[in-house]
């Protein structure tokens, strides 16, 4: 087995994202991961899962545990951020590096060449990035490891409709409420249908119109990951609302695995990754395309064996499936390096 370390990007209660879906895994696989945290802790380790151990005192992480522990297992490094390379090298120094290409975001882009560079293997999350990434670094080991379904989507047990959720119909989008959302399609949406309720729920990120105007639109803010399960039994339609755009075009999203989990019925725009999921996710390619199928969805009744078909296409693409494949991807680094 070997250390896993994953230099800081964000704080490990921030949402519950790829990072630390694959890093559980791992960590279940019998690897020691450390996880940066940006946020300072109230003590020198926390144990977030078995064997995950978020740290923030990176000086004394490298003086003393970590050259304790590179005397009997190799080092890893697994980013997904490429911008992290410099501080992977010449802070933790370790035998290996993983570079997780997950996002695409067009700033990211000038610091990847050096990322991969210094990088033993690439994984990525969508096949549009798997292309890219194959036809501008055709030596360089690659593997696809898409995102998953969180076990605990599964078989939710019937609770009591959170306070906040209105009554009635209820459309849902859950995820950062973002810039790459289609902000102007969820509103035509919700004029098209005003007895329907539209629920956004989480953190708002950027820049972000103003929807108090439209009486029927609920923006409840950021909810613990745990949370979420509470709201799902309680949903109609799920939506990925995205905008056709660099970063949703190569995004694998994690939402969508969770809906079908629960068995919600999924409409998303008509992403290349959500178009692969067809036909457990329904998706629409113009405006008008997306609203009219909403309806159609909304009036009539779920089927029992379309619900059941979308969470075994979730159980068959779960964490648990995503994390073994990370694992083969480091005893493959390690072989290929005598580690």
């Amino acid at each position: 087995m070997a250390i896993i370390i994953y230099p800081k990007t964000m704080n490990w209660t921030y949402m519950r994202q790829r990072p630390q879906q694959l890093l559980t895994q791992l960590g279940a696989k019998g690897h020691q991961v450390f996880f940066e945290n940006l946020a300072p802790l109230d003590r020198e380790f926390v144990e977030a899962e078995p064997n995950v151990y978020l740290f923030t005192d990176h000086h004394a992480f490298v003086r003393q545990k970590l050259r304790h522990l590179r005397k009997t297992e190799p080092v890893i490094g697994w980013t997904t951020w490429a911008r992290q390379r410099t501080r992977l090298s010449s802070l933790f120094r370790p035998d290996a590096v993983i570079y997780d290409c997950c996002d695409e975001f067009p700033q990211w882009a000038k610091y990847e060449p050096k990322m991969v560079d210094a990088a033993d293997h690439l994984v990525c999350t969508a096949e549009s990035i798997r292309t890219r990434l194959s036809l501008a670094y055709p030596d360089k080991p690659l593997t696809l490891i898409p995102n998953g379904a969180d076990n605990g989507f599964f078989n939710i047990p019937a609770a009591d409709r959170p306070h906040d959720l209105p009554s009635g119909k209820i459309v849902a989008y859950i995820g950062a409420w973002a810039y790459w959302l289609d902000h102007e399609l969820m509103a035509q949406a919700a004029k098209a249908y005003p007895d329907v309720h539209f629920v956004s729920i989480g953190a708002p990120y950027g820049d972000i119109p103003d929807y108090t105007r439209l009486s029927n639109v609920h923006i409840l803010g950021e909810k613990p990951h745990w949370e979420l399960k509470a709201y799902l039994p309680h949903i109609d339609v799920a939506l990925i609302p995205f905008q056709y755009h660099p970063i949703t075009l190569a995004t694998n999203p994690v939402k969508a695995y969770e809906y079908l989990a629960a068995g919600v019925p999924v409409l998303s725009t008509a992403l290349p990754e959500c178009i692969r999921m067809e036909p457990h996710v329904t998706t629409a390619t113009t405006h008008a395309d997306f609203i009219g199928k909403l309806g159609v969805m909304l009036s009539r009744p779920d089927a029992t064996a379309a619900r059941e078909q979308r969470i075994a296409f979730a159980r068959v693409n779960r964490w648990e499936e995503r994390g073994e494949a990370a694992h083969q991807v480091i005893m493959e680094v390690l072989k290929r390096r005598h580690l």
